[in-house]
């Protein structure tokens, strides 16, 4: 079987005659999410889940490679509709979404299908992570009302950025007068959580 396949800057493989495992242990230790993600299926599925991670990693709530226990313990000193995001414990899943419900901490996994974000269990689906929380953080059950950021409160690039967000919307940000590293820093985290 003939395989081609390019990562920007990186050499291609073009022929595998040894195993599955083994080809996809070569094309993926050369991608830096792959020591914390299970493999993509393909490149959409990768430049989604990069882009995602990135943008997690300014959001202040995301906690990378935490178990639900901890995920949990943090949470139960929170108030209800408190949540976080975390690295998945399952292969097959990203992302899981840890929330304090009215029944204490419980935690679900955010599903990527057809290049998708939705809940487990759920039909309904988002073309970004954040509009998902957005969405269950505004509709009327109010499962979710505020990111866990840590103990430590947001500083005032963070709360800025926000409220500019919240304000302008992230359609705007492009052409509101300020300077390029003020509109680079709000593209980083551009949502209204």
């Amino acid at each position: 079987a003939r395989l081609i396949f390019c990562v920007e800057g990186r050499a291609s493989i073009s022929s595998c005659s040894s195993s599955l495992h083994v080809l996809q242990a070569l094309l993926w230790s050369s991608i830096p999410l792959a020591s914390r993600f299970a493999p993509f299926r393909n490149r959409p599925e990768y430049d989604l889940i990069t882009r995602t991670a990135a943008y997690l990693e300014h959001s202040g709530f995301y906690f990378g490679p935490m178990d639900a226990d901890e995920a949990h313990a943090l949470l139960s000193e929170q108030p209800q509709g408190t949540f976080l995001v975390r690295d998945s414990t399952r292969p097959d899943v990203f992302f899981t979404l840890s929330y304090h419900s009215t029944q204490g901490p419980t935690s679900v996994r955010i599903e990527l299908r057809d290049l998708r974000f939705g809940l487990a269990g759920s039909h309904k689906t988002f073309s970004c992570l954040f509009a998902l929380l957005e969405y269950y953080r505004d509709s009327p059950k109010r499962s979710l009302r505020r990111p866990y950021r840590g103990a430590a409160p947001q500083g005032l690039q963070q709360l800025g950025r926000l409220a500019v967000v919240r304000a302008f919307g992230r359609d705007a940000v492009d052409r509101l007068p300020v300077s390029v590293v003020v509109r680079d820093y709000i593209h980083k985290f551009p949502f209204r959580i």
